[in-house]
């Protein structure tokens, strides 16, 4: 459980944050440790981004986080994405700027892990990981996610095919082995206290991207 002194750390739907946050997470996103471990790893301009962000609101298969911090300075971003209601399933990622680490991944993990199995309703939650990623595919690990394929050669990376490791949680096993978890982990999740808002309806409807604030950043920074 977080403490006096964990630092506060709060998940936002990306779509509801001012354009000035987005385009922070504009720069999170063309790090460029962030990118080489995507399938498209290019520069993205502002337009590009903001453009991105706007299509978010009428995708109800995919919702993304931005990581803020106390100062509500963005850390990274957490997805939940190919969400199928039928069959209860999602795919997940995250990402998080070169300064944010220090345990703070695997308190996102976790806390999201409940997040996708009881707020969303999901029982089965998958991620992709790019070959040569081994601190990722050890990570999720860790957090009972099975390594269910290796899809060689399966993209291209600077001119190179290269693998992709499926991996898989059912909710079943995440609710036999959290307790475990918590418990090993104890120390580390003590560091945060995580809140994720999630109000999505009000945060389309009172949260706007502005277009003539946008089509004036991407002039000026795309």
């Amino acid at each position: 459980m977080p403490t006096t002194n964990s630092r506060a750390i709060e998940l936002a739907l990306l779509i509801s944050l001012d354009t000035e946050l987005q385009l922070k997470v504009r720069e999170i996103r063309n790090e460029e440790n962030v990118r080489k471990w995507m399938y498209t790893d290019h520069v993205i301009g502002a337009n590009e981004h903001l453009g991105w962000i706007n299509r978010l609101k009428q995708d109800d298969r995919q919702i993304v986080f931005a990581v803020l911090s106390e100062e509500r300075s963005p850390l990274g971003v957490v997805s939940v994405n190919a969400i199928d209601r039928l069959h209860k399933k999602a795919d997940w990622a995250y990402y998080l700027t070169g300064a944010a680490r220090g345990g703070l991944g695997s308190a996102l993990e976790y806390s999201f892990i409940n997040f996708i199995f009881d707020t969303l309703g999901m029982k089965k939650l998958n991620c992709e990981v790019i070959e040569g990623n081994n601190a990722v595919v050890k990570l999720h690990k860790k957090f009972l996610f099975q390594e269910e394929g290796f899809r060689r050669s399966n993209i291209l990376k600077d001119g190179v095919r290269i693998g992709v490791h499926f991996l898989g949680l059912t909710k079943e096993d995440w609710l036999a082995g959290k307790a475990d978890i918590q418990a090993k982990y104890k120390e580390v999740f003590e560091k945060f206290s995580i809140s994720i808002r999630w109000q999505l309806c009000e945060a389309t409807a009172d949260h706007p991207i502005d277009q003539i604030e946008a089509e004036s950043a991407s002039n000026n920074l795309g």
